[in-house]
């Protein structure tokens, strides 16, 4: 009979149950690969380690847990047995919880983040010794909480009053930012364009819990969230270099990861040097400007991540005029 354990897998910026089955047989010495089902949908990432693991010493017999089916398993194992912090923690979190469970262990450092979820037991260990150990119910839970000083992600905040003169830019900036228009820049080299820009987040709403959730999702997906720092309050300011690629700009890749347009959701999207940009990259805006979201097709499936963001540039005066030159 197999043995079955419970983790998660991430698409897109959700996450959905996995079932993971091992069973051992006999025969020559061989190691096949895991079942991880539901099997049409391509997974990947270190964060099954921990429920391989216990799977795997289950079905040898080689410890007596019980209930495991109660616990979603989530962490990357090095070859001492320590948890690793996994990313994408917090949209597995908020699955299991949608999907019922109780209870979900996860990496120590990954507790700051996987709290931010109400009404869901989360347990974080240290080692996989300590993880089975609980499961045997020879040890007993006892919270071991990082310290929540930490928790929210705190940023230098910049302030307009650093600011001296272009009062007709910063009334245009306050418009834009009260209307949630886009606006473009147009001046000298040095006059405070970059400058103004990185200050217009802090001008800008308040974000709801909903909001800073999902932004939150989004760069825990993106490996982006520092470890121990858990919900993101600040709108997020994103200026990526004109030489930036499709994908890093767009989002994409082998794993479909998000790209600037979408870690700028919620916030301010500022490209410097308008003109430097490619054609086909200004192009590829289009979509995530108007419809507040952008669709990446892979081979394994479609996946859709939010881009709704206050977009901002600039160009140089000499530039401008060479362009209409």
């Amino acid at each position: 009979m197999a043995t079955l354990v419970k983790s998660f897998a991430i698409q897109g910026i959700d996450a959905y149950p996995v079932d993971i089955e091992t069973k051992t047989m006999e025969g020559q010495p061989m190691i096949s690969i895991i079942s991880l089902a539901p099997s049409d949908k391509k997974k990947c990432g270190s964060h099954f380690d921990l429920a391989m693991a216990v799977g795997v010493l289950k079905q040898a017999d080689l410890i007596d847990a019980k209930n495991i089916l109660q616990y979603g398993l989530i962490g990357e194992l090095s070859l001492d047995g320590r948890l690793r912090p996994s990313r994408g923690i917090l949209p597995m979190i908020i699955a299991a919880k949608k999907h019922g469970y109780k209870s979900v262990i996860v990496p120590r450092e990954n507790m700051v983040e996987a709290r931010l979820v109400q009404g869901i037991q989360i347990l974080g260990f240290e080692t996989l010794l300590d993880v089975l150990r609980y499961l045997e119910g020879k040890k007993t839970y006892g919270s071991t909480v990082p310290e929540e000083e930490n928790a929210i992600w705190q940023e230098n905040l910049l302030d307009f009053a650093d600011v001296k003169g272009q009062d007709e830019l910063i009334d245009a900036v306050t418009l834009s930012a009260a209307g949630g228009h886009n606006m473009l820049m147009i001046g000298e080299p040095g006059c405070g364009k970059t400058m103004i820009a990185q200050r217009i987040p802090t001008i800008l709403p308040q974000m709801t819990e909903e909001e800073c959730l999902e932004v939150t999702k989004i760069y825990s997906i993106s490996g982006l969230l520092p470890n121990g720092h858990a919900l993101m309050k600040q709108r997020p300011f994103r200026a990526p270099h004109h030489n930036a690629s499709l994908n890093a700009l767009i989002g994409g890749g082998v794993n479909a990861m998000p790209g600037e347009v979408s870690l700028a959701h919620n916030g301010v999207l500022f490209l410097d040097e308008l003109a430097e940009f490619s054609r086909r990259t200004l192009d590829a805006l289009r979509q995530p400007v108007e419809d507040k979201k952008v669709s990446i097709s892979r081979v394994n499936g479609t996946h859709t991540f939010p881009s709704n963001f206050m977009f901002v540039a600039a160009m140089n005066e000499r530039t401008t005029k060479l362009i209409q030159a």
